[in-house]
C-alpha cells in the first residue's frame, strides 16, 4: 500500500511539472500572438484532462504504470501549443479530441475486466481490421493522392488504418501467444533456413499479404511499413530467430524495389528524398522547406509564437516534427526524441515484466507501433528515410490518431495492471 501511495505521488508531480510546462508555453504563445492571458488555459486543458485521467484511472485500479501518462501529457500539451501557432481552428478541434481521448482511455481502462480476455478476440480483431481496410480501399475518400478516409453518414470521417494497427496487435499477440513453442520448434529446413511449418504460419502469412496488398493499393506505404515492421518485430520476439527477421528483410526490399517501379507516387518519393533539388518549388518543395526549418531552428530555437511552418506544407501532420525543432531548435527536437524513448521504454518494460505470453506480446506489439510510427516520420523530416504521411503519435493534428493513440495508452495500462506482479519495480 506504501509503494502504491509513493507512486501515485511521484505521477502527480510529474504531471504537475508538465502542466507547468505546457502553461508556460501557452504564456508565451499567448504573448507572441497577442492573446490574452488567460487564453493560456487552454493549453492547460490537455494536461489536466490527463491529470483528471489519472485520478479516474486510480478508482478502478492503482496497480498500473506511472510514468506514461506524464510522457504523454507533455507530448500532447506541445502539440497543441504547435498547433494553436499554426491553425487555431484545428488547435480546437485538436482540443476537444484530446478530451475525448482521455475519457475514452478511462472507459477501455473500466470495461476491461482482464487484458488477457483478449486473446479470445484474436481472429475478431484480425478479420475486423481486414474489413476496415477492404471498406476504406472500396468506399474510402481520396486526399492528397492516398485513399484513407471513409465517411461515416456524411457527418464523421476518420481514418481506419489507424484503429487497425491497435487490432492487429491484439490478433499477433493472441495467434503468436498461442502457438509460440509451435512456431519455435515445429520447424523444416528451408533453402538452409529452419522455419515454422506452414499450417502454423499460414495464417500470419495471408494476412500480412492481403493487408499489405490493401495498404498499398490504398497508397498508404506508411501504414505498409508499420504493419510490416509490427510483424516482423513480433514474430522476432516470439521465437527468437534471427533467420526470420532476415527473410523478413530481403521481402521487404524487394517489395520496395518492386514498389519503386510499380508505383509513381512511390518513385516520386523516393526521387525527391534522394534529391529534393530536382523540383525544389515542386515535389521537393515540403522536404526542402522542412529541412530549411530544422536549420533555422539552430541550437535554441526561433521561439514560440515567432510564425515558424508558416511556409511548411501539411505542417500540422506530416511536418510538425519540422515545426517543433525551428521553434524549439536541436535542444527541442533531441528532447521530443527523448520522450518517445521514454516512453518506449516505459512500454517494453511492461512487457519484458508481464508474466503472461498474451499481455507482453500486446505491450510489445503497441510499443513497436508507437516506436516505429515516431522514427518514421521523425526519420522522414530529417531525410533520413523517403518520408511518409503517418503522424507524429500525440502531437500531430489528427481526431483518430489521438483517439486510438489513447486506446493504446489504456491497453497499456491494463496490461502492467493484470500482467506485471505487484511489488515489482516499473
Amino acid at each position: 500500500m506504501t509503494e502504491i501511495r509513493d507512486d501515485r505521488r511521484t505521477e502527480l508531480l510529474l504531471l504537475l511539472f508538465a502542466a507547468l510546462i505546457v502553461g508556460m508555453g501557452g504564456v508565451l504563445v499567448c504573448l507572441g500572438m497577442g492573446f490574452p492571458l488567460l487564453h493560456a488555459a487552454r493549453a492547460l486543458a490537455v494536461v489536466g484532462a490527463i491529470i483528471a485521467g489519472a485520478m479516474m484511472l486510480d478508482l478502478a485500479d492503482p496497480r498500473r504504470d506511472r510514468w506514461l501518462l506524464p510522457i504523454v501529457a507533455v507530448l500532447a500539451g506541445l502539440g497543441f501549443l504547435l498547433l494553436w501557432q499554426l491553425n487555431e481552428r484545428e488547435a480546437s478541434r485538436q482540443l476537444v479530441w484530446m478530451l475525448t481521448g482521455s475519457g475514452i482511455m478511462v472507459a477501455v481502462y473500466y470495461l476491461i475486466e482482464d487484458v488477457r480476455d483478449l486473446a479470445r478476440l484474436k481472429y475478431t480483431s484480425g478479420v475486423l481490421a481486414i474489413l476496415l481496410v477492404g471498406l476504406t480501399l472500396a468506399f474510402g475518400v481520396e486526399k492528397g493522392g492516398a485513399r484513407l478516409w471513409l465517411n461515416v453518414g456524411g457527418l464523421i470521417t476518420f481514418q481506419p488504418t489507424e484503429l487497425v494497427k491497435v487490432l492487429m496487435c491484439i490478433f499477433l499477440a493472441g495467434y503468436i501467444a498461442e502457438r509460440r513453442e509451435l512456431l519455435r520448434e515445429d520447424t523444416q529446413d528451408v533453402a538452409g533456413f529452419q522455419m515454422p511449418r506452414l499450417r502454423h504460419i499460414a495464417p500470419l502469412i495471408l494476412m500480412v499479404i492481403f493487408a499489405l496488398a490493401i495498404f498499398v493499393g490504398q497508397r498508404d506505404l506508411g501504414a505498409a511499413v508499420l504493419f510490416f515492421g509490427l510483424f516482423v518485430a513480433m514474430t522476432y520476439m516470439a521465437t527468437g530467430r534471427k533467420a526470420y527477421s532476415i527473410i523478413a528483410f530481403v521481402l521487404f526490399a524487394g517489395g520496395g524495389v518492386a514498389a519503386y517501379f510499380a508505383f509513381p507516387h512511390v518513385a516520386t518519393r523516393v526521387d525527391m528524398w534522394l534529391n529534393p533539388w530536382l523540383e525544389p518549388t515542386g515535389r521537393g518543395y515540403q522536404i526542402l522547406q522542412g529541412l530549411f526549418a530544422l536549420a533555422e531552428g539552430g541550437l535554441v530555437g526561433t521561439g514560440f509564437a515567432t510564425g515558424g511552418g508558416a511556409t511548411i506544407p501539411a505542417a500540422t501532420t506530416d511536418l510538425i516534427f519540422a515545426v517543433g525543432a525551428q521553434q524549439l531548435g536541436l535542444a527541442g527536437a533531441v528532447a521530443i526524441v527523448m520522450l518517445y524513448g521514454l516512453a518506449a521504454h516505459r512500454s517494453f518494460s511492461i512487457a519484458w515484466q508481464s508474466i503472461d505470453s498474451f499481455g507482453a506480446l500486446l505491450a510489445a506489439g503497441l510499443a513497436v507501433v508507437f516506436s516505429l510510427q515516431a522514427l518514421v516520420i521523425i526519420g522522414g523530416v530529417t531525410k533520413l528515410i523517403p518520408l511518409t504521411g503517418i503522424t507524429l503519435p500525440f502531437v500531430s493534428y489528427g481526431g483518430t490518431s489521438v483517439i486510438v493513440n489513447f486506446i493504446a495508452l489504456a491497453l497499456l495500462m491494463t496490461v502492467s495492471r493484470d500482467c506485471v506482479p505487484h511489488g515489482r519495480e516499473r
